[in-house]
């Protein structure tokens, strides 16, 4: 069973939200969410098409994109606690842009340490470290 509800967010944003049986939203989600984001651009392409004010389109599947949001919160808090209990650099798994965005904001106010991005592409990937200590 598949219900897909279109709604209006804020500005010129549409959300689109799909709800779908637990073999469907696993195809339509994809690793980590490809599928998904994938199917977000494409969409986004068609509605945009020819348009002169472009309309942001939000593709959600099971509120999938909250919990993976939830998810990444504590494996950002948890790396953070991490670093600073051994010492050194954490490297995060291949992320998003804005799965990275999404960490980097979560560390924004810890004070104990600093996050970052390095490489290139699929390549790159975000480190967590202890900050260090001003004498």
């Amino acid at each position: 069973t598949k219900e897909v509800t279109v709604e209006k967010g804020e500005e010129s944003q549409l959300i689109v939200n799909v709800a779908a049986s637990e073999e469907d939203s696993g195809i339509l989600i994809g690793y980590h969410g490809e599928n998904l984001n994938a199917f977000q651009y494409i969409l986004g392409q068609i509605v945009n098409h020819g348009q002169e004010e472009w309309t942001k389109i939000f593709v959600n599947v099971n509120n999938y994109r909250l919990q993976r949001e939830v998810e990444l919160r504590q494996m950002a808090k948890n790396a953070a606690d991490r670093a600073i209990a051994t010492g050194d650099e954490i490297e995060m798994p291949y992320l998003t842009p804005a799965e990275r965005r999404i960490i980097h904001l979560e560390l924004t106010d810890r004070t104990d340490v600093d996050s970052f991005s390095e490489g290139e592409d699929r390549a790159r990937r975000l480190i967590i470290s202890p900050k260090k200590k001003e004498k």
